[in-house]
């Protein structure tokens, strides 16, 4: 090749990497934008809606409430039918109303968790790391108009996910999980959607009467820098990293440890306990929805694992994992 048309040839490759380069760098961030806006929209804003949760063949109707003002944030979820149950998180702290057993189950752990609206909870990095992130077309949810967003998982062991985000405001307000067929495992909808919610003292306090006078039980977990490191290869859990390790302790000391794995949308949770009398999961995974589960035992000690992951991709996981300690 004569050197003319070499270099011709490398200022033409070269224009064309800076081409791909420019068109990359400005294609980043609007995802990035996109994925901040629907995180923060779940955080942030006030609402007040009716949404259907679907797992499987089981549909289930609930009532969410969320307020926020300067000094808190208050989310108040109802189901309006099936048992009775309704949840308050405020300032940290879950407590869950059972009426028909007349308990209370308190929780401070504070972890982030991935709750329809609030189906982000990392950052978008974290969540670019692991999903392809591809904006779609349009239709109306709740009587919003929504722009659909899917997430294609980089990695085999992972749910699709396919959301709605309502164009003004960012709040999904509607999501899907589907499988490798594109088949839907479990999905939420909201069906009416307020953004003018009335706070007052009533959206922080249960609306069952004698509340204060049930059972109370606390299921809280405490952080905690000092628990031994789970071992497990790490090709199983490819992408999730550690966002928290916590223990629970009881009159009798040490009860429960527990591991939480994301990926910036999934999570995989990890609880090692001493064997209990109950029959173990065993490890081939069940699952309900989106949620895997399964269990293994290591001499005195069990580990049971539920993640927003696909059953295989759980029971993989649980096969690597090593524990040669006590609890």
């Amino acid at each position: 090749m004569r050197l003319p048309a070499a270099l011709s040839l490398l200022a033409a490759v070269s224009l064309s990497a800076l081409a791909f380069s420019s068109a990359h760098a400005q294609s980043e961030p609007p995802v990035m934008s996109l994925l901040e806006r629907m995180r923060t929209a779940a955080q942030s804003l006030s609402f007040t809606g009716t949404f259907v949760h679907q797992q499987d063949a089981v549909l289930q109707s609930s009532r969410i409430t969320q307020t926020r003002d300067a000094r808190q944030s208050v989310t108040k979820l109802q189901t309006l039918e099936g048992n009775r149950q309704e949840v308050i998180k405020q300032s940290g702290e879950i407590r869950i109303y059972m009426p028909d057993q007349q308990r209370v189950k308190v929780d401070q752990t504070g972890q982030p968790r991935s709750a329809f609206p609030a189906v982000i909870v990392g950052s978008p990095a974290a969540v670019l790391a692991n999903y392809e992130v591809i904006p779609g077309g349009s239709m109306r949810v709740a009587d919003v108009e929504a722009q659909e967003v899917l997430l294609k998982p980089r990695h085999e062991a992972r749910w699709p996910v396919r959301l709605w985000m309502d164009k003004r405001t960012g709040l999904i307000v509607k999501c899907q999980k589907l499988d490798r067929e594109g088949r839907t495992v479990e999905q939420a909808a909201f069906t009416a959607l307020n953004f003018s919610p009335k706070p007052g003292p009533a959206s922080s306090q249960p609306s069952y009467p004698g509340a204060k006078d049930w059972t109370v039980y606390n299921a809280s977990f405490q952080p905690t820098g000092s628990a031994p490191a789970l071992k497990f290869k790490p090709e199983a859990l490819r992408g999730f990293e550690l966002v928290g390790s916590y223990e629970r302790h009881g009159s009798a000391g040490l009860e429960m440890r527990r591991y939480v794995y994301s990926d910036g949308v999934a999570a995989v949770t990890v609880f090692v306990g001493p064997k209990t009398k109950d029959s173990p999961l065993g490890d081939k995974a069940h699952r309900t929805g989106a949620v895997s589960m399964a269990s293994r035992e290591f001499q005195d000690v069990r580990v049971t694992v539920f993640g927003d992951v696909p059953p295989e991709a759980l029971r993989q996981f649980v096969q690597s994992i090593e524990w040669k300690t006590n609890l």
